[in-house]
């Protein structure tokens, strides 16, 4: 069986601030993102929002209301756990969470992995 070839990148830590950069993501088939949070007083909802703004030459949006909405997961209850889009449709792809302030005893994990097959 061959292996199928994949990429993926660490979009949100325990040092990160609320929003992601974007990540290129035009090439996937499928995209994955999985997270995990810890603590009680950590974000309630990751936001996964997309652009088809060019990103190579031009600038990507940095404002929310420019983005488009892909999904919301409400974390609480639901951490660990992953989300999958098949195809995600957009060219670049980041993720929020809100609150935006969080406590310093919490943290969120968001890996997201595409699969070019």
């Amino acid at each position: 069986m061959s292996r199928m070839p994949s990429a993926y990148t660490i979009l949100l830590d325990s040092g990160s601030t609320s929003t992601s950069g974007w990540w290129w993501v035009g090439d996937f088939r499928l995209l994955t993102m999985s997270f995990s949070s810890r603590g009680s007083l950590g974000p309630s909802r990751l936001t996964v929002e997309g652009s088809n703004a060019d990103g190579f030459q031009s600038a990507l949006p940095a404002a929310t209301a420019a983005a488009s909405l892909i999904s919301g997961v409400n974390l609480i209850g639901v951490t660990p756990g992953m989300v999958t889009f098949d195809p995600p449709g957009y060219r670049w792809a980041r993720v929020t969470v809100a609150p935006a302030a969080q406590s310093t005893a919490s943290s969120l994990t968001v890996i997201a992995a595409g699969n070019y097959a």
